[in-house]
């Protein structure tokens, strides 16, 4: 990311990389993180921009929790459409929404099993074979081979 330029304030930044949307959202166009947070460098540290626009101003109130969406696009910085809330009323939130997206099996990133192999990992626990075996054939850990036993993944393979 390139250095501030002399002279320009932080909010001049911000403003220079902000885009009003006909919804109302202030979309910040600059540098977005991995989940689409708008981010600057403020004082030499990489800040969220739309909490940096909530405390300018919320200035009486201190961030205990997260900054909420209420427009649901993490890189909009207008203040209207921002709020201060817990981690609990964000995922309340997102339930509320339908956003909640729960992955299961072979398409979370690091599942190590797959559909196809729980069924025969579940016959051999059926048959008398040790989680700790199973474990050392498929090269996962105990407790995951534990987990499948007791039905606490892998629900969604019958």
């Amino acid at each position: 990311m390139a250095r501030p330029v002399k002279g320009t304030t932080f909010w001049d930044r911000v403003i220079a990389h902000t885009e009003l949307q006909k919804n109302g959202c202030l979309l910040f166009k600059g540098h977005l993180d991995e989940c689409g947070y708008g981010r600057i460098s403020r004082d030499g540290k990489l800040v969220r921009v739309h909490r940096e626009v909530w405390k300018l101003n919320n200035p009486d109130q201190e961030i205990t929790g997260v900054i909420m969406h209420t427009c649901d696009t993490p890189n909009c910085i207008n203040s209207e459409h921002l709020k201060h809330g817990t981690v609990a009323d964000n995922v309340a939130d997102m339930v509320a929404k339908g956003r909640r997206v729960t992955v299961k099996g072979t398409a979370q990133k690091d599942a190590k099993l797959t559909e196809l192999d729980i069924p025969i990992i579940r016959q051999l626990l059926k048959d008398g074979k040790s989680g700790y075996a199973i474990s050392k054939m498929y090269n996962v850990s105990e407790s995951a081979i534990r987990f499948v036993k007791q039905n606490k993944t892998w629900k969604h393979v019958k």
